[in-house]
């Protein structure tokens, strides 16, 4: 208890709401020693507060709020079966959902970018753009996905007008163009890379492996687990010298 009051007090001194868009440099430095990123993890579940307040305020829904929010406990629990332990590691993230930039809405997360590097181009420009997000827990049924994307365009014309005709982009090993010719038409991932057109492919990113083995990310790939259809065929693919890399795209439509 002492180490979290002692963590809120640092969090007070320096934020005052101003972490919702300083990414947290300032916090960090605040408190400290933090080898496992929980004193972040503290301060950033009181930043969450000032957010839902702000929720409030723009007559946001408390159950999009939780959604939102839930990239920790989500991100947190991957720490453990990883390594055993809890950790956050995401903090770097997160400040996203806190100034209200990212939501989870349905199965997928959507977050709003102005001028952002995108299609092998560099940040720069007013650009708007809405990055969609696939989290690890999210239903890719296509008729979730379009109930995600309904919900999406109809949130972002009512709370953010600004953003009602952004462009909805996506980058991700999801849209990586050797899964349509690996995985079956009826895979579930396949059928989510086809609603994009693809605008840059980084074919040699080894981000994929973060994702598709996270338990054996280093490996070679004669090592690596064949426990889901994904997997086995992406091993396959490998030993075979393809690649998957990491691709962006542009949601068709």
């Amino acid at each position: 208890m002492r180490k979290t009051r002692s963590c809120f007090q640092s969090f007070r001194s320096i934020s005052g709401g101003a972490f919702l868009t300083r990414r947290g440099s300032a916090l960090k430095g605040a408190l400290g020693e933090d080898g496992d990123g929980m004193k972040l993890f503290a301060a950033q579940s009181k930043e969450a507060l000032l957010a839902l307040a702000e929720y409030e305020k723009r007559g946001i829904g408390e159950d999009v709020f939780l959604a939102t929010m839930a990239f920790m406990a989500r991100f947190s629990a991957e720490a453990f079966a990883r390594r055993g332990r809890v950790e956050w590691t995401w903090g770097w993230w997160f400040p996203r959902q806190l100034a209200l930039k990212e939501f989870r809405l349905g199965s997928l997360e959507y977050e709003m970018t102005e001028g952002a590097a995108f299609g092998g181009a560099p940040a720069g420009g007013e650009v708007k753009r809405i990055f969609l997000h696939i989290p690890a827990d999210a239903d890719l049924a296509d008729g979730a996905v379009d109930a995600s994307l309904a919900e999406a365009r109809a949130f972002f014309s009512k709370y953010f007008p600004e953003f009602a005709a952004a462009e909805y982009v996506c980058e991700s090993w999801m849209l990586s163009p050797a899964l349509l010719t690996i995985m079956p038409r009826t895979s579930r991932v396949r059928r989510l890379c086809e609603r994009f057109s693809i605008v840059f492919w980084e074919e040699d990113s080894p981000a994929f492996r973060d994702w598709i083995f996270p338990m054996a990310v280093t490996a070679p790939a004669e090592e690596l687990p064949e426990e889901t259809s994904l997997q086995r065929a992406v091993k396959k693919h490998l030993l075979a010298g393809g690649k998957v890399g990491w691709a962006e795209g542009i949601l068709k439509g």
